[in-house]
């Protein structure tokens, strides 16, 4: 594989008991030639200290005294490198065999077509223990079958996120047709790319578990924090208002067939409503924030002359439609408020008993 050289991006922050181990498991890979791009995002603790301890060619350091979010480091860092192919690992993680680049990079070399490939992980405690995946709740969520992009983008759409980021080798022109990561997102950065990701490209899963991942609970922001859950939920939001954007009539059809009126989709005017329609389809878990991205992007096209005469003629959705959808959508409306009116029907009801 010589000649074909791989950037492998780490952006680190208050790992110093962990970094070695992270920074071993990349220098280690056999059989490539890699670059070795790190930046310290402003850590408090001795993680600048260790990375520096750390003799090697291949690595480059960039430390910064100031934290300013692992989108923005690590966008610098593809930035700054070289590389036909792309890998990225968390500085409190680590590659589970020293063949994992050249692997991945097979894949990738025999599979033109593919823009990505991913693999599994196992997962460990603060301690290197391995913990069993029975004993997580999201124990099998990277353990994910094949796709075509538009089945891909159904179980996004349904589920969230299920690819794990540091087991991934990308092309580089992925990132030049798709765009760098959105650092105002801090849950979900990993999963907007894939959503426009794949919208572009076919990816791959490996059955192998290539990254040992640190389970830290309450020191990362994958953790099952309440403020994590509430910002997750936000990001969804912002994610699915242009979750479809540039999807087209073939895509959609190849994913959501099942739930479209017209799965041919007869044109363009029927694509964009289709494509609005979609978020009133129930979701357990992202119904509430699906519902409202459909009742802006229906505000929009019923504002439209032409797409106002289809929804009424063609999917029966008018103003009265609208209206109704409007009074069922209840998002925005205070808790405080909710309760009382709880209450005042609560008496109302006790009162008609009463005569």
């Amino acid at each position: 594989m010589s000649g074909t050289l791989i950037s492998v991006i780490m952006a680190t922050f208050n790992h110093a008991d962990y970094v070695r181990q992270s920074i071993a498991s990349v220098l280690s890979q056999r059989g490539v030639e890699l670059e070795f791009l790190i930046a310290d995002d402003g850590s408090t603790d001795n993680t600048r200290e260790v990375v520096e301890s750390v003799v090697d060619p291949r690595i480059r350091f960039f430390p910064s005294r100031e934290n300013r979010g692992a989108c923005a480091v690590t966008n610098e860092l593809i930035a700054r490198s070289k590389g036909q192919f792309i890998a990225l690992i968390n500085s409190d993680d680590y590659w589970c065999d020293d063949d994992k680049l050249v692997y991945q990079l097979q894949i990738l070399l025999e599979n033109p077509q593919l823009g990505a490939t991913f693999g599994r992980a196992r997962f460990i405690d603060k301690r290197g223990e391995v913990i069993s995946k029975n004993r997580l709740t999201f124990g099998a969520v990277f353990d994910q079958k094949n796709r075509s992009q538009g089945e891909w983008l159904r179980f996004f759409f349904e589920q969230g996120n299920c690819i794990c980021h540091p087991t991934m080798l990308i092309r580089r022109e992925c990132y030049d047709e798709v765009g760098a990561y959105d650092n105002n997102l801090r849950q979900l950065p990993d999963f907007d790319m894939w959503v426009r990701l794949v919208k572009k490209y076919q990816i791959h899963i490996s059955e192998r578990e290539l990254i040992s991942f640190r389970v830290l609970p309450g020191q990362s922001a994958s953790s099952q924090t309440v403020a994590n859950s509430v910002r997750t939920m936000n990001e969804h939001y912002l994610i699915a208002t242009s979750f479809f954007r540039n999807v087209g009539a073939q895509t959609l059809k190849d994913g959501f067939s099942d739930l479209l009126r017209y799965p041919d989709v007869p044109g363009d005017v029927h694509l964009e409503i289709e494509k609005t329609l979609l978020f009133f389809v129930p979701n357990r878990a992202l119904g509430k924030a699906y519902e409202m991205v459909g009742i802006l992007e229906l505000n929009r096209l019923l504002s439209l002359d032409g797409h106002r005469e289809v929804l009424a003629k063609d999917y029966g959705v008018d103003a009265g439609w609208y209206h109704r959808k409007m009074q069922d959508v209840d998002v925005l409306r205070p808790k405080i408020l909710a309760v009382i009116g709880n209450k005042i029907a609560g008496l109302k009801s006790v009162c008609l008993k009463l005569f």
